[in-house]
């Protein structure tokens, strides 16, 4: 096996573990926070659509893409299409919208120093 394909069999394997899961109870039912789950990485197709909102100063449209990338529910389902993005970015709390993301990420970079890339 080449370098390349256990360099990808090494990706494949943590995309396919076990999906981790944030809470946010404002987009709950009553007493039962919304779990919003999500993969513990993305490959680079992914992070390129957001570090170009990033690029192009559009940070807060990083933020809602980022979230409508990672979002998924508990059988690994997309939770928002990138048609939700002019509601993200009208219509939602962002303070909420920042609060998942940045929990999706606590090893990686935070929402914060994205905006400063």
């Amino acid at each position: 096996m080449s370098i390349i394909d256990k360099a990808a069999a090494q990706f494949r394997e943590r995309l396919s573990g076990e999906l981790k899961f944030v809470e946010c109870a404002e987009w709950g039912e009553k007493d039962k926070p919304l779990k919003v789950y999500y993969k513990p990485a993305i490959n680079f197709k992914a992070q390129e659509k957001i570090y170009a909102l990033v690029n192009a100063g559009k940070s807060s449209e990083a933020v809602c893409q980022t979230l409508i990338i990672r979002a998924l529910d508990e059988e690994g389902n997309h939770l928002f299409r990138q048609t939700d993005m002019p509601k993200f970015m009208h219509e939602v709390d962002p303070e909420i919208v920042a609060g998942i993301v940045t929990q999706m990420q606590p090893d990686e970079d935070d929402v914060a120093t994205l905006k400063k890339s």
